[in-house]
């Protein structure tokens, strides 16, 4: 059974991380136009072990579901890496949501670990093999555990 303290630093860190992140999707919601392009997106970055496999966003605020993919930057992708690193999963699937502050960083939205939405119709079909690939290698590693 774990202790107190440690259920403590568990819920604090729980409430923290709930704050943190609807103060982050406020700051979504309050950002305007950069070069008279709407910026209100939320650009999700899709790993399988660890290793990042692409990333998609959404071109309409209002239509989350309509996805096209994005090209990360390598500071955009080091960025979601530094979640997946402290979720500390070793295999399987995980998903890091974003979006830019006014000033053009990155804010976590969500970190997701427990059966992420794939939108895998929406990948070219390249990226949709590589991806499919890269699951049926991870699930035999998991097998092999």
């Amino acid at each position: 059974m774990p202790s107190v303290a440690a259920v403590k630093a568990v819920r604090n860190f729980s409430v923290t991380f709930i704050i943190r992140v609807a103060y982050n999707i406020n700051i979504a919601n309050k950002i305007e136009t950069v070069n008279n392009t709407a910026v209100k997106r939320i650009v999700s970055f899709y790993f399988i072990d660890k290793e990042f496999s692409y990333s998609l966003y959404a071109t309409n605020k209002d239509k989350r579901w309509e996805l096209k993919e994005y090209v990360p930057t390598e500071e955009d992708v080091a960025f979601a890496k530094r979640f997946i690193d402290w979720n500390n999963l070793d295999w399987g699937i995980q998903r890091v949501d974003a979006c830019r502050s006014e000033q053009g960083r990155l804010l976590l939205v969500e970190l997701e670990d427990l059966n992420p939405y794939l939108s895998l119709l929406e990948l070219t079909e390249e990226t949709r093999e590589n991806f499919i690939e890269a699951i049926k290698i991870s699930l035999q590693k998991a097998l092999q555990i």
